[in-house]
């Protein structure tokens, strides 16, 4: 409930500020990235791995890392700012 709570109020502020169109296109790619993420965790194999190796996750959160995405701690900013960490 949370979470759909949150994507229709970015939603209506997306709606306010960019417009219709925009809503439509950031609407419709949310939906197809969650579809696929659907497809992706109902896989017989996936579910298999996921239940019996439970440590893969921890593989999976450090590409996470490495690429980036999560908006917590990055690891690829220490490699992009040595330059600065040189004095």
């Amino acid at each position: 409930m949370v979470i759909l709570a949150w994507t229709i109020e970015r939603m209506s502020i997306i709606w306010e500020e960019d417009g219709p169109r925009e809503v439509l296109i950031q609407g419709s790619g949310s939906l197809l990235v969650s579809i696929a993420a659907y497809q992706a965790m109902t896989n017989s194999l996936v579910e298999h791995l996921t239940f019996n190796f439970p440590e893969l996750l921890l593989g999976v959160l450090g590409v996470i890392l490495l690429l980036g995405q999560y908006t917590g701690f990055r690891l690829l900013e220490f490699y992009r700012f040595r330059h600065l960490d040189q004095d």
